[in-house]
């Protein structure tokens, strides 16, 4: 996934549990509805002070734009995986493993 798609999903999902329309929040930062959209949808990638006033109105640092959770390296979602059931207690571990089972 290139650079400007994963600006975009991160933009779209933050506004989105803010509980923000694309028109309200391109007013919140004064960029165009239209260049909003292009830039959710990944077709266009906003200057650094408009990078700069999502950021804010998302309530995020600007780095935070750029990190996509759904694309965790395979090692480290193992090795996550592994210390969550490590932590786990007999009730949650016999759910978990038949929600394993299930898939």
């Amino acid at each position: 996934m290139n650079i400007k798609k994963i600006l975009g999903v991160k933009v779209k999902t933050l506004r989105k549990n803010k509980g923000l329309t694309q028109e309200y929040f391109s007013e919140l930062v004064d960029i165009n509805p239209r260049q909003i959209v292009r830039i959710e949808n990944g077709e266009s990638f906003p200057t650094a002070e408009n990078l700069e006033k999502i950021a804010k109105a998302l309530g995020v640092a600007v780095e935070e734009l750029f990190h996509n959770e759904l694309y965790v390296p395979q090692n480290v979602m193992k090795e996550k995986i592994i210390q969550k059931l490590d932590s786990l207690i007999d009730e949650q571990l016999r759910v978990f493993y038949y929600f394993v089972m299930c898939i």
